[in-house]
């Protein structure tokens, strides 16, 4: 089919647009459908380097696996601004300590891939869906190490251990029943959906999110903070629980004070 105009002045045709029908083998599944598109496109562009004309191909399922040509990307380029806004508002958020940003957005990064592995064993394809769930997992995630770290930097404790041993009995309970359970509670209606989209796009995933949300934060952090957490900030803990430097030299009498022997 072709679409001419003929102009007014000389009866000199141009052709605008024009169409052709050709036809694929079968498609079967997902994968057929996707390799049909980019065969597509590649015999577009290969026709688009002899004529001086802009081709494109369309087909009623393009519309639909399109998306998936660029997936990749997609998940690649989103994930990482997420990675990176976490890092710089971790660091305006936990007073300018570059290592506690450098540690949350690490323990946050080790989250990611863990769902990326869960995913892979669950049979859970990359998809829209299943990106918006990885992106919003990055948020929920700094929810289980933002709060830890940020203890841990206001211990008033000179040892890694022991401001690490205060951070959890400060900060974790409080991780544990009011974001773990509460999201657990949240999502576990889900279980009970009959449509496969919630079950396994939103139930299993968001089921992975918290479980390792909270390994990480509970269990990981604290012990990945005894070896390489940030040294202890005097004005900021000053400033954060109000104890002035007469109670910070008692204590360091205190730790190291010997027994009298009589």
């Amino acid at each position: 089919a072709v679409v001419s105009t003929q102009s007014t002045g000389g009866g000199v045709s141009q052709f605008t647009a024009s169409l052709f029908m050709s036809y694929h083998t079968t498609c079967r599944n997902s994968s057929d459908f996707i390799a049909a598109y980019t065969q597509a496109r590649n015999l577009s562009n290969l026709m688009m380097e002899n004529v001086n004309a802009t081709i494109y191909p369309y087909s009623v399922f393009y519309v639909y696996y399109e998306m998936y040509v660029t997936m990749v990307n997609q998940v690649a380029i989103n994930l990482s601004v997420c990675i990176v806004a976490v890092f710089i508002v971790s660091f305006v958020l936990l007073n300018f300590n570059l290592m506690a940003a450098v540690i949350t957005t690490t323990t946050v990064l080790m989250i990611t891939v863990n769902m990326f592995g869960m995913m892979y064993l669950l049979d859970i394809n990359i998809n829209p869906v299943s990106l918006v769930n990885l992106v919003m997992s990055v948020g929920i995630s700094v929810e289980f190490c933002s709060h830890i770290t940020r203890s841990f930097a206001l211990s008033r404790h000179f040892s890694r251990v022991e401001r690490a041993k205060e951070a959890l009995a400060k900060t974790g309970s409080s991780v544990l029943s009011g974001i773990f359970m509460t999201k657990l509670i949240g999502i576990s209606v889900l279980a009970f959906a009959k449509s496969q989209i919630f079950e396994i796009y939103y139930f299993r995933m968001y089921v992975c999110i918290v479980a390792l949300g909270m390994l990480h934060g509970l269990v990981f952090l604290p012990v990945f903070l005894t070896f390489f957490g940030p040294a202890r900030n005097s004005n900021v803990v000053e400033k954060s629980s109000g104890f002035g430097k007469i109670e910070e030299e008692e204590e360091r009498n205190r730790s190291e004070r010997t027994p009298l022997l009589l």
